[in-house]
């Protein structure tokens, strides 16, 4: 601000003005405190007025220069004044005060509004107050100066005429500018921010020149002397209410100067006069005593002190509608700090509603209306909350926006319902519920509501302060919104966490019954394969080794069963399955012999979008060979255990991998499977002769055979078995004719015999193709020798190098061990 030419300008004048008067003076008197402090007041007089460097600026640098131009002009008054009467520091004086009266007049011209529906009339920008209170000052300022310039030729003129010249602009000023003032309150009364600072400025005018005048009626100065400085400090109200940053500060500033100027300015005006008479020594009562004086000093400044502590109290009671709805704000932000939303909803609208004319004459209560879902909230006299279907109109919401404060109020609407007639809809709307104003509530993303508040039978508009107390009420019912809507959003997401893991816990139980009854198969199918094994276990050989099974199986680890020709090595693979802790999985087979596991190679050919071939499998090559690596339709075996789509360790996974004849692998499956076998596939291979033996030979690869090991188990052949002939054949007999015939077949005591005398080098094998092909032949339900002899079977004498009677014991034997068993 120092560096501004207008500062230095207004400074130069308040100094020059001071200069005058301390030289008038003779160099004594008050006139060196006005010359040293008065630019320095006006310094910080000029800085209020400036543009705030941040946020936004309503004001206009109209306004804010003509207040720069009053407060020069009552600095220059202030000064003329610190010296003796003068024509010539009169005529400053009264030129400070023209400056002061003329640019107060151009700022109220200037008030800006807030925007929103309503414009400012054109009327209320004219400067013809100004102009018209220029004459007064004009020959006000004339006089003095004239006379002071050239005495000889105003020698002739009456030196009142100069007093009265100067009283009768000081008193024209001030009517023209409470003329002015009142006509900028009618023209714009239902603008917020300009009613509210016309209003602080016509009551302080009005005030002023009230004192003025009391004060110049009981003869504390001469009038001459005190209305200049009367339309000076009307002047400095006017400019401070036009550039006040609040225009809500200005309401309350108004209504304290109120109050303390209505309970001091008796008393003060009573010391004062006290003071003024006390020369007189009677106070202006016959027979007073001149110590009375400083009782009366004394009893009106305690009569001030008391005023200034009652003045706050005094100032609710000049508040709009009896500050009724401010102390309803007020307390109904209160309410709603309340942590429970529900609860803070509920109290701030009960808070409005005692406010309010609810109840009284039908009218309305004050609502609470949500955008979404749409819905009207009231609350009734006891306090509770009701909810009814209703929406707000968009436009309405869209209009609210643009208001400021974003608050629509009816008398706003209904100033502009001519020239908009979109408006019309709305007031209809409005006025069907009764509403007066409408307050949008936002959250961060935008509107979510409006809250409503009743017209009732109030009738004047409302101030900036209300309206601000009304946008705190609807900010804090925004949050509580938003709290609330976060709460039930957290409880929609908590009830959604808990549905989706009940989904979850469902689809986990039926996952685990799902596998439940898969494991449950998987022993079903591994019981059926196990049968044939445990149908006839009767002989110590068999039982010897189930137990030894039984034992491995419960270990863990890779299982080599050593089987003869024809023993039927699934059975007994069975039963290492089902003894070990992966009794519940899958038991997959694979038969070495074979080049590729049919199944298995048919899921490869669909993996690889190939066909698998006909229904009877890809080409095979030779038993116990690899087959040609090129072979049409066969995929390379390495490829297939490797490939997860098709390899059989996949489909072991969880259980057993039973592997026949794994010595007729092809090398390189051998050295996978004893390299890459995950920890969760059991490995049971069946070979005719020992690990040793088919690595020395080359049969198997070495790294298949460190992994085996030596948990080997010879599997019996039906020659060590004679305790068990008779309950295997009776069992051939029975799932043979059953498939056959639907009811099983018998043996009769002489095909019997013949069965236990035969030593069965084929072991299962032979038998079950024996008894098969008996049971085609036989007319009956039983087998005899007729059918036996019918096929060529026919018991085959035991091996032996010695005479006919040492091949007999062995036979001799068998039948004993059977017929003991049986």
């Amino acid at each position: 601000m120092l560096r501004r030419r207008s500062f230095w300008i207004a400074a130069a004048a308040v100094a020059y003005t001071a200069f005058a008067a301390l030289r008038a003076s003779g160099g004594h008197g008050p006139a060196w405190l006005a010359l040293l402090g008065l630019p320095a007041l006006l310094a910080l007089g000029l800085r209020w007025v400036e543009r705030p460097p941040r946020g936004e600026d309503r004001i206009e640098p109209a306004a804010r220069g003509a207040a720069a131009v009053c407060l020069t002009g009552a600095a220059m008054l202030a000064a003329a004044r610190s010296g003796p009467t003068g024509l010539a520091l009169i005529a400053l004086g009264n030129l400070g005060a023209a400056a002061a009266s003329m640019a107060a007049l151009v700022g109220l011209a200037r008030i800006a509004g807030l925007g929103g529906l309503l414009e400012p009339p054109p009327s209320t920008r004219r400067l013809d107050a100004a102009a018209f209170a220029s004459l007064f000052w004009t020959v006000a300022v004339a006089l003095p100066a004239v006379s002071a310039a050239a005495p000889e030729r105003a020698a002739d003129l009456d030196p009142l005429l100069v007093h009265y010249a100067t009283s009768a602009a000081s008193l024209g000023s001030l009517t023209v500018m409470l003329v002015a003032i009142a006509r900028v309150r009618i023209a714009r009364r239902l603008e917020l921010g300009v009613a509210d600072r016309v209003e602080a400025a016509l009551l302080l005018s009005a005030t002023a020149l009230a004192v003025g005048l009391a004060a110049a009626f009981v003869g504390v100065a001469a009038p001459e002397s005190i209305l200049p400085v009367t339309s000076a400090v009307a002047a400095v109200c006017v400019a401070f209410c036009t550039v006040a940053a609040d225009a809500a500060q200005v309401s309350r500033a108004l209504r304290r100067t109120l109050a303390l100027a209505a309970l001091a300015t008796p008393p003060a005006l009573l010391a004062v006069y006290a003071v003024h008479e006390a020369p007189r020594g009677d106070l202006g009562l016959r027979g007073a005593p001149a110590s009375s004086v400083g009782v009366a000093v004394f009893g009106a400044c305690a009569l001030c002190a008391l005023a200034g502590l009652a003045a706050p109290a005094l100032s609710r009671r000049f508040a709009p509608e009896g500050a009724r709805w401010l102390g309803a704000f007020d307390a109904a932000t209160r309410a709603a700090m309340n942590p429970e939303p529900e609860a803070a909803l509920e109290a701030a609208l009960s808070a409005l509603r005692d406010a309010s004319d609810a109840g009284t004459a039908g009218q309305a209560p004050p609502a609470l209306y949500l955008l979404s879902p749409p819905e009207r909230v009231t609350v009734d006299r006891a306090g509770y909350a009701h909810t009814a279907p209703a929406e707000v109109p968009a436009r309405l919401v869209e209009l609210a926006q643009l208001e400021p404060e974003r608050v629509l109020r009816v008398e706003a609407a209904e100033a502009v319902e001519v020239r908009r007639p979109e408006v019309r809809p709305l007031l209809a709307w409005l006025a069907e519920r009764d509403i007066g104003v409408v307050a949008l509530v936002n959250d961060a993303e935008g509107p979510i509501g409006a809250l409503a508040i009743p017209r009732g039978r109030r009738a004047s508009p409302m101030t900036l302060e209300e309206v601000c107390g009304l946008r705190a009420v609807a900010d804090r019912l925004g949050a509580v919104i938003a709290v609330s809507a976060m709460l039930s959003g957290s409880r929609g997401r908590e009830v959604a966490a808990r549905r989706e893991a009940e989904e979850r816990a469902r689809e986990v139980s039926r996952l685990e019954r799902a596998v439940a009854q898969g494991a449950g198969r998987f022993r079903a199918i591994a019981a059926l394969l196990s049968r044939p094994a445990r149908a006839a276990a009767y002989s110590p050989a068999a039982r010897a080794a189930l137990e030894q099974l039984e034992r491995l199986g419960e270990a863990g680890g890779p299982v080599t069963l050593l089987t003869a020709p024809g023993i039927d090595a699934v059975a007994w693979g069975a039963v290492v399955h089902l003894s070990s802790a992966r009794a519940g999985g899958p038991l997959a087979i694979v038969d070495g012999a074979a080049p590729v596991p049919e199944g298995f190679a048919q899921a490869f050919a669909q993996a690889r979008g190939a066909s698998a071939g006909p229904a009877g499998g890809v080409p095979s090559a030779p038993a116990g060979g690899a087959g040609p690596a090129g072979a049409e339709g066969a995929p390379p075996a390495l490829a297939l255990w490797r490939d997860p789509d098709s390899s059989p360790i996949e489909a072991a996974k969880g259980g057993t991998l039973l592997i026949l004849d794994a010595q007729a692998l092809p090398a390189e499956v051998q050295s996978y499977l004893g390299a890459a076998l995950p920890d969760d596939v059991r490995l049971v291979v069946a070979v005719p002769q020992t690990v040793d033996a088919l690595v020395a030979t080359g049969q198997m690869s070495e790294r298949l055979g460190d992994r085996l090991g030596d948990r080997a188990v010879a599997l019996p052949s039906l020659s060590s078995r004679a305790e068990d002939l008779r309950a295997l054949a009776l069992d051939h007999l029975a799932r043979i004719g059953v498939r056959l015939r639907g009811r099983p077949f018998g043996l009769d005591l002489r095909a019997l015999q013949a069965v236990l005398d035969h030593p069965w080098p084929g072991n299962d094998a032979e038998m079950g193709a024996v008894l098969l092909r008996a049971a085609l032949m036989a007319k009956g339900d039983v087998i005899g020798e007729r059918e036996l002899a019918a096929i060529g079977f026919a018991p085959q004498p035991e091996p032996s190098s010695q005479g006919g009677a040492a091949r007999s014991e062995p036979r001799r034997a068998r039948r004993r061990r059977a017929d003991k068993a049986g």
